[in-house]
Formats: structure tokens, C-alpha cells, sequence
């Protein structure tokens, strides 16, 4: 193995697992966990796309996917259509696009199907200052608008009348959510690439005792399932994708049995 294509991609894997784990605690409370689902399939008829007009996937995708987040953002503010409806329809408009692609053009399938699994090993220098990149403004984000979405996410009305902007946080927060996902799919692939971003931040949900404690513990289980989830790959050559995964969704298991035991421990007393 490439020590340098490792460790490249592995920083790359690092870093919007980080993101992630951070964005996605906002989404979860905000009960927007499907829109990950949505916008990661949504994603894979940007990757088509690029594919078909000869451009760099991953960068035409995050803007491709920070555009449909966007507008399904402002289609969630005119609520006319349930939310949940909605992400469901970005979903299969995603699909859709993918496979009409697919059926129309030579010599495609193999590299369109190459993003449905990732791989972290075939991260390219623009990929990775890409998630630089992005890791850096979820991050600055999160910091310097925490007290405004802690707000927004537990009170819209008393965030409007303290002053937040609400609506432009709204946007932001879907815009930054939709280049992480985007940027998963080199990880684990198009197919997993939604737990990234809501399975760490709800085992967090689980052992959490405050919204700060619960942004930490995300971010902790999503960076342990991934170094842990690597290191399995290697050793037993499984896929890191699936491996990661498989973590994640094992620690989710495991902190709702401790919620569960503890729970019961205490009606004891």
C-alpha cells in the first residue's frame, strides 16, 4: 500500500468526519435526520453529471448538491409540501438522473459505480484541500454561530426574538451540511455516506447531559468508528466503508443498551 495515497486519504476521512459529526447534531434536533438519505442520492446525479461533461466530480458536486439543499431549504419555508416528502423526492430525482445518465452514455458505468462503494485510497490532492476546505467552515461555523443554533434548533420563535436570523442560518446550516455529505461519499461511498451524518451525533444523543457535551461525544464516536473501522479494514481486508460503518452503528447499539440499563438502575431507587 501507498503510504502517502494512506495517509492522504485517511486525513481527507479525518476531517469530514470531524465536520460530520459536528453538523450533524444540528440536523438531528432540528429532526431533519432523513436529509442526509436525501441529499447524498442526490448527489450521485451531480457526480453523473461531472462524469458526462468532463469536469472534477467531487468539486461540481458540492455546488451541484449545496444548490438542490438549498432550494429544498426554500421549498421546506413555503411549507406546502411536508419536509420529509420532500427529501424523499430529492432522493429519487437523484436516482433517477444517475440511471437515465447511465443508460444514454458509453463507458460510464464503471466510473459512476466506483462512488457508490469510496475509497479512501483514490483521494486526489483537490479532494482533500476540498475537505480542508470544508471541515474548516463547519467548523468556524459551529463556533461562531453556536449560542444562535442552539437557539434555532430548540426555539425558532425566541431565536427571531433574540435577534437571530434565523431564515440565513437556516440556509447556511443546510449548505454546509450538503458539501459534508457530499465529501462522505469518498469515504464510505454514496450508499453509506448518510450515516456519516446522523449516526455519531444520535449515539451522542444517547449519554449526552448537555448540548455541548452532546456536539463532543459526536464528534469522539465518529472519529473512534473510523480510525478503529480502518485499522479492522487492514487487518481483516474488509472494505473501510462498510467497516466504518459497521462501527458506528455497533457504538449507537451499544450507548442506547447503557441508556436502557440505566434507566431501569435508577426506577431501582
Amino acid at each position: 500500500m501507498d503510504f502517502f495515497l494512506f495517509w492522504k486519504g485517511f486525513l481527507s476521512a479525518f476531517l469530514i468526519a470531524s465536520s460530520t459529526a459536528l453538523i450533524g447534531v444540528f440536523l438531528i434536533i432540528k429532526r431533519l435526520a432523513m436529509l442526509g438519505a436525501g441529499l447524498s442520492h442526490a448527489a450521485f446525479g451531480g457526480i453523473a453529471l461531472a462524469l458526462v461533461f468532463g469536469l472534477e466530480p467531487m468539486t461540481f458536486t458540492v455546488f451541484y448538491t449545496v444548490a438542490l439543499g438549498l432550494f429544498l431549504q426554500f421549498l421546506i419555508d413555503k411549507k406546502s409540501i411536508p419536509a420529509d416528502t420532500l427529501v424523499s423526492l430529492f432522493f429519487s430525482f437523484g436516482v433517477a438522473l444517475a440511471i437515465v445518465i447511465l443508460g444514454v452514455s458509453q463507458n460510464l458505468g464503471t466510473n459512476l459505480y466506483s462512488y457508490l462503494f469510496g475509497s479512501m485510497l483514490t483521494v486526489t490532492e483537490e479532494e482533500l484541500y476540498l475537505s480542508i476546505a470544508v471541515s474548516s467552515l463547519t467548523v468556524g461555523f459551529v463556533f461562531l454561530n453556536f449560542k444562535s443554533l442552539m437557539l434555532l434548533c430548540f426555539n425558532e420563535e425566541l431565536a427571531r426574538l433574540r435577534g437571530v436570523k434565523v431564515n440565513l442560518l437556516n440556509y447556511l446550516l443546510v449548505a454546509i451540511a450538503s458539501a459534508n455529505i457530499v465529501l462522505s461519499i469518498k469515504v464510505v461511498g454514496l450508499v453509506l455516506s448518510a450515516s456519516f451524518i446522523s449516526i455519531p451525533p444520535m449515539t451522542s444523543l444517547f449519554l449526552s447531559w448537555s448540548f455541548t457535551s452532546s456536539l463532543m461525544l459526536s464528534l469522539f464516536f465518529s472519529l473512534l468508528a473510523l480510525v478503529v473501522g480502518i485499522i479492522l479494514s487492514l487487518y481483516a481486508d474488509l472494505p473501510p466503508g462498510g467497516a466504518v460503518v459497521g462501527l458506528m452503528v455497533l457504538l449507537f447499539l451499544l450507548s442506547a443498551l447503557v441508556k436502557l440499563i440505566g434507566r431501569r438502575f435508577l426506577r431501582l431507587f
